[in-house]
């Protein structure tokens, strides 16, 4: 009966052996004075020292001296209270490492209850704090942009307002968020212009500085030549001699595309933009090509225009502009690179109407969809790349001219989109004008 007692008590010492050592934790012991009296394997590694070279030693000998006092300090407030420390704190391994660890201490007490010292267990956790500090930084940066979107949103809510008293506000927000990447584009290219000639002159710049011998009076003739030879073979002196004037004329040619969208900018910011006016469409429909004519280029596509001469028309010319932008900028974002946007301009004398119509090469509509595309925000264009109320806008505008909007979608060989304007919206034979400002005067 004593052997079987024996072999269990064997048995459970060795399966608590083996607990502790196979555990993936940092397992130690201490007594009251701080020395070790136990300390499992991967701890020793942890320390590179032997189990030996742990035993009856304490923090001191093996951490610098303000952490040692900092664990030794924990050990006390854990044997005094006789509760358990449950902590993430800094660690700074032999090797100067620091890491995050998750540190439990608790008493070590004898069958009557005796507080004999205390026992720590103790595990990496650096990945997981890293990734909470960085997590708390995305919230700052995700509190910052919902406080950003409240605000915009209610700046937006404070614009809705102002563009239903007056269409004037409307149609120019419209235009904007219409033609918004149209400036980007050109102001992008001719950033990276700029970022360029900064690099190639800053390189000149002390190529220049090199013959006249300033800033490298420590050198010899010999060391300044070969400095010289090789910030001319990192500049690609020849190529970027050459490539300068190019390049200016580049950045030039961006800053008159921005010039001239700005100029076309202004067509549809016209003081008289709400109004109505008899005007010939064809200038406008010329602007609003000249308007996307970066962007096209840009995805590789060539507008066409076959304009033909127009009647004058009763009508507010910005938002008509505005929907010729907006059709203008669908037609290329649905063509493949080489393909061609042609719009035309015609009128129809049986229906005494003017027409303008919008064509590309694209893949087409799919008919399934044909009666969804002028619904707000429904959109074919990958998330990010479109909002779905560019055709929807559209819709609105026409119908405010007493006119139609409709699509040939034609799958697989492009699609057209027509609009027709009635020069009689019939009230007797006159544009049918909205009634006068109680207001004005």
């Amino acid at each position: 009966m004593q052997f079987d007692a024996e072999e269990a008590r064997l048995r459970t010492e060795a399966f608590h052996h083996s607990l502790v050592e196979a555990l993936p934790q940092m397992i130690l012991c201490k007594d009251l004075e701080g020395r070790f009296t136990f300390a499992n394997q991967r701890f020793c590694n942890e320390l590179g020292r032997s189990i030996d070279q742990i035993l009856g030693r304490t923090d001191f000998d093996f951490f610098p001296r303000e952490l040692a006092e900092k664990y030794r300090h924990d050990d006390r407030m854990v044997l005094d209270s006789g509760e358990v420390l449950d902590v993430v704190e800094e660690h700074v391994t032999p090797k100067g490492e620091t890491l995050y660890v998750q540190v439990m201490k608790s008493p070590l007490r004898a069958q009557d209850g005796t507080i004999l010292g205390l026992q720590g267990i103790f595990w990496d956790v650096t990945a997981r704090r890293r990734a909470e500090l960085k997590l708390k930084e995305q919230n700052v940066i995700l509190q910052d942009l919902a406080r950003s979107e409240r605000e915009a949103h209610e700046a937006l809510k404070a614009a809705q307002s102002r563009m239903v008293e007056t269409e004037k506000l409307a149609s120019l927000g419209q235009l904007v968020a219409g033609v918004a990447h149209e400036i980007n584009n050109p102001l992008a290219f001719v950033a990276n212009n700029v970022g360029v000639l900064e690099r190639d002159v800053r390189d000149m710049i002390a190529l220049i500085k090199l013959y006249r011998g300033e800033g490298e009076q420590a050198l010899s003739p010999a060391e300044v030549a070969a400095k010289i030879e090789q910030i001319a073979a990192e500049l690609d002196l020849e190529y970027t001699l050459g490539n300068l004037p190019r390049l200016i004329d580049r950045t030039r040619e961006g800053l008159r595309r921005i010039e001239r969208i700005v100029k076309d900018l202004r067509l549809f910011a016209r003081v008289d933009e709400g109004e109505w006016n008899e005007i010939d469409l064809n200038p406008g429909i010329e602007s609003s090509v000249n308007m996307v004519q970066g962007y096209a280029r840009k995805q590789g596509v060539r507008l066409a225009a076959e304009l033909t001469p127009l009647p004058p028309l009763r009508c507010k010319p910005a938002r008509l502009h505005q929907v010729v932008v907006n059709l203008l900028t669908n037609a290329i974002d649905a063509s493949p690179s080489d393909g061609v946007v042609t719009v035309r301009s015609r009128r129809d004398p049986d229906a005494n109407s003017i027409v303008i119509e919008v064509s590309d090469q694209g893949p087409g509509i799919d008919p399934a969809i044909r009666e969804r595309i002028f619904d707000p925000f429904f959109t074919t264009k990958p998330i990010g790349q479109g909002t779905g109320l560019g055709l929807s806008i559209s819709y609105g505008i026409v119908q405010e001219h007493k006119g139609t909007i409709e699509v040939t979608p034609n799958p697989g060989r492009g699609a057209t989109f027509r609009v027709r304007l009635p020069r009689d919206r019939g009230d007797s034979g006159r544009a049918q004008s909205p009634p006068p400002d109680e207001n004005a005067g």
